[in-house]
């Protein structure tokens, strides 16, 4: 199974404020293929939190000349749906970010299937503590840099690539622009 690993960064906590994309083919837990772009936030969501800077390590600086979403996502998109399953590390942060900048920049219809790797782990290992990327990598020997976009949408692919996958943890993303 070709799976797709996904990891986004934000700018700030405002929906669609993507500052890193990471994304990564794995195939039979090799990766096969990768991307990753710093992406300058949309005019309407464009500072960075210190929070945020604090987690990543991305400065504002350092996106004034990196592209917008829109200039990368024929990339990334061409990734999602190249994979039989896009793999996402609590899929409901970074969906809600890349339905939102969708929206922002009013890019074309888009859908694939996805599953959480948070909600993944937390089925198989229900007596771990943690169940987050940087405890999921720990138990399974995974060495990463861990918020760094391209490093965490490997980790999680190859996390799922040695779980099984339950029909009913597999989810549709489906985007498409208002008329």
């Amino acid at each position: 199974m070709k799976l797709c690993g996904l990891d986004f960064e934000t700018a700030n906590w405002a929906d669609g404020s993507i500052c890193a994309v990471g994304a990564a083919l794995v195939t039979d837990g090799e990766v096969t293929g990768r991307c990753e772009y710093l992406i300058k936030p949309h005019v309407s969501v464009d500072y960075m939190s210190r929070f945020c800077r604090n987690v990543h390590g991305i400065s504002y600086e350092e996106l004034r000349e990196s592209p917008e979403f829109f200039e990368v996502w024929a990339v990334v998109r061409k990734m999602l749906t190249a994979a039989d399953l896009v793999v996402i590390h609590n899929a409901y942060f970074d969906l809600r970010h890349l339905r939102k900048v969708l929206e922002m920049y009013d890019l074309p219809a888009v859908s694939f299937n996805y599953v959480c790797s948070l909600n993944l782990s937390r089925y198989h290992f229900p007596e771990l503590p943690k169940h987050g990327l940087a405890d999921m990598a720990a138990h399974f020997g995974i060495t990463f840099r861990h918020h760094d976009a391209l490093e965490d949408a490997e980790t999680c692919a190859k996390i799922a690539s040695q779980l099984e996958i339950p029909e009913n943890f597999i989810s549709r993303f489906e985007y498409t622009p208002a008329v």
